[in-house]
């Protein structure tokens, strides 16, 4: 993201004061709204009616508003393996997390249960190896969905962010009957800092989320939502996708290179590579064996998730190389290097490095 064009969406956002009274809209300014529909076409080829579109404080508290507006003591699945960020949420607002197996092709909807209320799934970047449903596995689930009356929340995190083919269109956009409710974040391309989001509910689904809304009130302030209406709408985001883009590509090119080749050469480990993203997942034959890799990494300061705490009942660890920071990234890779082979007594120094 561009310094120039974020002081100047923020300044432009904050030059005047909202009027005294006026009106509050539960969904969030039309500007922004407006914003995201055209966002939501140009970079996924979907046709959205910004009436249908909720902005939210982000992902986060995006499935809280839909939750709520679901109802009471629901049985919500969630993919296992899944990123356990949004999974936590569920319990919270009083909730029953179901976990449903998923595959390479994603969650396994020949296994699903019939008497699910809800179901959270990430197609776009399957956790954690970062896989795609295709398009088999997606209207299988579409279908599903309508057959049992499962609201499907389509978590749609990174799907701009595939840069070797264009990303797949929401499940929201492939027809059937299913009722299908969409969560964005505007964390991935324009800040991690910036708790902003939105919600595209189907038809039915809008005046109960507006009614949510208006007695929670709306935790983002219109400044804010302003200013990220005229990154939208300047062409920042979509210039910061195809920065992104590259930045993907070139790390890619390094792994391939320099970190692939060293976790070879780690006794008993499988490996598996994202095909579109820049992740690595190591399965380790036996739990010492990972243990002792991930002694070495933290001598070298770094850390990575490990597969079992993410509800896959495997052993391993999970490597991301793409939230990095450059500095981050240029000390990960000799640092991953050194822990394969077993130097890096030194090198600890400073902040941990979070893969």
């Amino acid at each position: 993201m561009s310094a120039t064009a974020w002081r100047r969406a923020w300044r432009e956002a904050s030059a005047e004061p909202a009027a005294p009274g006026q009106r509050f809209d539960p969904a969030g300014e039309p500007e922004l709204r407006d914003a995201i529909a055209e966002h939501l076409r140009l970079a996924r080829g979907v046709t959205v009616d910004p009436a249908r579109v909720v902005v939210t404080g982000g992902s986060r508290e995006g499935l809280l508003l839909i939750l709520m507006s679901l109802g009471k003591g629901l049985r919500v699945g969630v993919e296992d393996p899944g990123h356990p960020g949004l999974r936590r949420v569920i319990p919270l607002a009083g909730h029953e997390v179901v976990g449903c197996r998923t595959d390479a092709d994603g969650v396994v909807v020949s296994e699903l249960d019939p008497a699910l209320d809800a179901l959270l799934v990430t197609p776009a970047h399957l956790y954690p190896i970062g896989g795609v449903m295709p398009a088999a596995r997606r209207a299988a689930l579409i279908e599903w969905a309508g057959e049992t009356g499962t609201v499907l929340i389509e978590d749609d995190f990174s799907a701009e962010l595939r840069y070797r083919i264009s990303p797949h269109p929401p499940l929201a956009a492939l027809g059937g009957v299913a009722e299908v409710v969409t969560l964005g974040t505007f964390s991935t391309l324009l800040s991690k800092e910036l708790a902003a989001g939105y919600v595209v509910a189907p038809p039915g689904a809008v005046s109960s989320l507006h009614d949510v809304r208006r007695t929670l009130g709306m935790p983002v302030s219109a400044v804010t939502q302003r200013a990220i209406a005229g990154l939208l709408r300047g062409g920042a985001v979509r210039r910061t996708t195809r920065a992104a883009h590259a930045v993907v590509t070139r790390r890619r090119g390094v792994v391939e290179r320099d970190v692939l080749p060293a976790l070879r050469t780690v006794p008993g480990v499988e490996l598996r590579v994202s095909a579109a993203g820049v992740d690595v997942q190591l399965l380790f034959d036996a739990t010492e064996q990972r243990e002792r890799f991930e002694r070495a990494l933290e001598v070298g300061g770094l850390e990575c998730a490990a597969v079992e705490s993410l509800g896959a009942g495997g052993d391993g660890v999970v490597m991301s190389f793409m939230h990095l920071t450059d500095e981050e990234f240029a000390r990960a890779v000799p640092g991953v290097q050194r822990a394969c082979t077993g130097v890096g007594e030194a090198g600890g120094s400073g902040d941990a490095v979070s893969l």
